[in-house]
This record gives structure tokens, sequence and C-alpha cells, in this order.
């Protein structure tokens, strides 16, 4: 009676690995099938959709259509002469450079934040359902009697807590280096600001130079053309002397080109300034500097070059970012030694499954568990060699540009006292020429002296006054220079709001002061903080 019941049992076994061994056959075939279908679908994709696709000019023109809007979106309108505080705010405010550096910084915070959450635990929610075709069976020992361990259909879901104690270390170092690095990125933009007060300051002048210059041209040229137009005609009539009618005439005409010559670089000098403020170039403004008399006061040496050596290596933004950049680096090499050390992770977590056969459905787990990447031991060496090279690179690169620095004070200082003897001199020689051309004035009045002579005189004395702006404006450049070398912040601590009106008041504080000779050092920050203004 056993014998079949065995038999009968061997026999249901063959007919099951047989359906099992057919539908793996019919698995195979299919798989057989599909599978260069797929490839051929990939290789069409792949190699017969991607083609170069230039943009037509119609997106083009768009795509420049909107940039030229987004370069002077949402600023506020020149409504009155432009002051030199008033020039200064708009480039703190709409100047390109200083966007980007003010938008690089933005991004180096929210690193900074990033990296701060990282230092969190993880923590993980998972959820999922399962099913198959079949029961989970097994068989016996016997293989006489099978037995079914899960639903076919099944639920799952679990929340765990996961801390490693290494990367929690090396996470919180790697969080200190971003906050550096945002502190880098402020010194850089403290940086542009530096250099775009400046050009604006050298530019505000000599554009009030170009303004005041240009109404005092148009006269004078159309002048030297009426003179022209007479000496020709004096030429072609054979009136006179014709050679002393010929040199006027050369006279004249190199008179002539020197004016349109001068008359196109005033025209640029205005927009430059646009350049600077973010104006479109050739919007019509005035500067309240040009309506004012020549400026002929000379500030003072605001101190000395002993004092300028100490402020600098003090607070320039290239020594400061240096030193930010060697703490990094010194970072790098506790890093490069944490990596030998075992990592320590700690899980803990709540799970729970639907599966009816389990005998409890809801469950607490934890684990600690110790593991050690040994190869880090074989790579810590040559990242360790890595990092103190960076940290003796560092160190020496910091004391090159503290050479470059006292070079800079030392050709600022020279600078501002060349600057101020060549605008002594040519104040000197425009009052001169003044003065000459006042007497060849009064002279062509009593008919003792011809017109080719006060129109020369006249035209000596226009460009004598010019020259003395234009050393002005050079005298004015290297005074600031002077804060510029030094690292003297050109905004104060805080400002009221971001209004052009806001920035020009705090501006304006800030140029007084430097009349003074007196100056804001830059805010000293806690280690690893960043403070936006």
């Amino acid at each position: 009676m056993t014998l079949p019941r065995i038999g009968g049992a061997k026999r249901a076994m063959d007919d099951q690995r047989g359906m099992a061994l057919a539908t793996g056959r019919q698995g195979l075939h299919m798989k057989r099938r599909i599978l260069p279908l797929l490839l051929t679908s990939t290789f069409l994709i792949t190699g017969c959709a991607i083609k170069p696709v230039p943009f037509t000019d119609a997106e083009n023109a768009a795509r420049a259509q909107t940039d030229l809007q987004a370069l002077f979106k949402d600023q506020e309108p020149i409504s009155a002469p432009l002051t030199l505080d008033d020039a200064i705010a708009r480039a703190l405010k709409y100047n390109l450079d200083q966007r980007l550096k003010l938008m690089e910084e933005a991004v180096a915070m929210g690193q900074l934040d990033v990296a701060r959450m990282d230092l969190l635990p993880d923590l993980v929610a998972r959820a999922g359902i399962s099913s198959r075709s079949n029961k989970d069976s097994t068989y016996n020992t016997a293989k006489t009697a099978t037995s079914t361990s899960s639903d076919r259909t099944r639920k799952t879901a679990d929340l765990s807590v996961s801390w490693n104690v290494l990367d929690f270390a090396i996470g919180y170092m790697r969080a200190r280096q971003q906050a550096d690095t945002a502190l880098i990125v402020q010194e850089r933009r403290r940086n542009v600001i530096h250099n775009v007060v400046n050009d604006v300051r050298r530019a505000y002048w000599r554009a009030a130079a170009a303004e005041r210059a240009l109404k005092q041209f148009a006269p004078v040229i159309k002048r030297v053309r009426g003179a022209l137009d007479e000496a020709q005609k004096r030429v072609s009539e054979n009136v006179g002397n014709s050679l002393d009618a010929l040199k006027y005439q050369q006279d004249l005409l190199l008179t002539l080109r020197e004016l349109e010559t001068r008359h196109r670089q005033l025209l640029e000098a205005k927009t430059e300034l646009a350049t600077l403020i973010n104006v479109r170039p050739g919007t019509d403004f005035h500067l309240a500097a040009a309506d004012g008399p020549i400026p002929t006061a000379e500030p003072d040496m605001p101190m000395t070059v002993d004092k300028m050596e100490t402020e600098a290596l003090k607070n320039r933004s290239e020594l400061r970012e240096e030193a930010y950049q060697l703490r990094v680096y010194r970072r790098d090499a506790k890093i490069a030694v944490m990596d030998m050390l075992p990592g320590l992770n700690f899980t803990t977590g709540i799970n729970y499954t639907s599966d009816s056969y389990k005998l409890n459905q809801d469950w607490y787990d934890g684990a600690m568990n110790l593991s050690w990447n040994l190869m880090k031991i074989v790579q810590a060496p040559a990242n360790l060699h890595l990092a103190n090279s960076n940290i003796d690179l560092s160190k020496v690169r910091r004391l090159a540009l503290s050479m470059a620095v006292l070079s800079q004070v030392h050709i600022a200082e020279l600078r501002f006292n060349h600057a101020k003897s060549d605008f002594d001199l040519a104040n000197k020689i425009a009052n001169v020429q003044d003065q000459i051309f006042d007497r060849l004035s009064a002279g062509r009045k009593a008919n003792t002296i011809s017109e080719a002579q006060e129109i020369r005189g006249e035209v000596r004395a226009l460009l004598s006054g010019l020259q003395r702006d234009m050393a002005y404006a050079d005298m004015q450049a290297a005074y600031g220079r002077i804060f510029a070398t030094v690292g003297a912040n050109p905004l104060p601590a805080s400002v009221p709001d971001n209004s052009v009106a806001s920035l020009s008041k705090a501006v304006g504080t800030v140029l007084a002061k430097w009349d003074k000779g007196q100056y804001d050092e830059p805010e000293r920050l806690p280690e690893g903080t960043a403070v936006s203004r």
C-alpha cells in the first residue's frame, strides 16, 4: 500500500518539474524574441533621433530681447542730477559684477545650510506592497508535504533612524569648511565693491568734466569751422599772401582735429559711467558736478605709509580670503586622519507587515555595527600629504600676496602724490591760459591782434581747462584707491534698506569720513559664520 503512494508522489513531482521546465523554456523563448526588439528600438532612438538643432533667427531675436529687458529691469529711474553718492549707490545696487558676486554669496550661504542639514541622522521611511503568482510554500525534510510561510500579497512599512559617528565627525568638519567658503565668497564680493566704487569715482569726475567741456566745445568748434571756411575762401581767391593763408588753414585743421578727437573722448567718458551704474548706453542723464564751478580743493594724505601698510595687511580682502582658505586646508588634513578610523553605526527602527502568517506583525529593532575600510589606511598617506602640501602652498601664497599688498600701498601713495602734483600744475597752466585768452580777447576787440591768435588762445584755454578737470578726476581716483588699498569699507555696518536713496545716504556718510581721513574697518565675523549685508 505504501509503494503506490510513493510512486504517485514521485509522478506528481515529475509532473511539476516538467511544467516548470516548460514554463522556463517558454519564458526564455519570449526573452529571446523581445531582446532584439529592445536593442533595435534603443538604436533607433539614440542613433537616429538625436541631431544638432540650432536656434532659429526668431529664437535668437527673442533671447536678445529678453536679455535686453532683464539688463535694466526694475531699476529706479534717474529723476534728478546725479551726484557722486547717487552714482556709487546705483553701482552697488545695479552693477552686474556686484550682483554676480552677491548671487555667489547667496549660493555659498545656501550650501552652508545644506552642510548643516547633513549633520542630522538619516531618517528613512519605507512602505511597499509585494505580490507573487503562487504561494510561498516549502517542502518538509522528506518532501512529502508542503507548508505555506507567507501570504501571496503582503504590505510592509518601516521607519528607521541611522547615525554614523565617523560620518557625523567628518560632516561636521565639512560644514566648518563650507562656512569658511561662505566667508571667502564674502571677501571676494567686498573686493569687487572696492573696485566698483573706485571705478565709479574716477568715471564720475571724468564724465562731469566731459559734460562741462562739451558745453564749451560746441561754440568753439563752430567758430573754428567758420574760420576754416573763410581761410579756404581766401586761398581759392588768392587774397593776400597765399603761403601765410595756407599756414593759417593748416593751423585751423590741426586745431579742429584735436578738438574733434577730444570731443569723441568726452562722449566715451559718459558711456563708461553709464556702464558702471548699469544705465543703458545712450541714456541722457545729467551730472550734478557739471553745474558747479571747476573744483580745486586738494585732499590730503589720510595716513602715514607705515599706518597704511599695517591696515592693508590686516584688512585687505585678498589676505583675509587666503587666511580662510588656509583654515580649510588644515581641516582637510584632519579629515585625512579621521578617514583612517573605523566607523561606528547605530540603527533603530519600527517595522510593520500585513503578513498573516507572522506571529508579530509589528516590532522594534536596533543594531550597532562597526565597519573599517582598510583601503582608507592605504590612501591616507597620500591624502595627508596633499593636505599638508596645500597648507604650505597657502602660507607661501599669503606671503606673496602680502608683498604685493605692500607694493600696492607704496604705489598708491606715489600715485596720489603724483596726481596732486599733476593737478596743481594743470590748475596753474589753466589759470595762465585763461589770463592769456582774456588779454587776447581784449586785443581782438581793439583790433591789435588777428582772429587766428584769438582762436588759438581760446582753444588752448579750453583744452587746458579740460586737462585740469581730467587731472582732478585722476586725483580723486588716486585718493579713493588709497582707501581701497587699506581695505576700508565703502559702506557702513548697516543700511536701513536697499533703495538707491538709502544707499546714497550711506555712501555719502562714508565719503565724508574719507575726506577727513577716517574710515571703518571691515566687520570681524566670528569663526564659522557669514553675515550678508
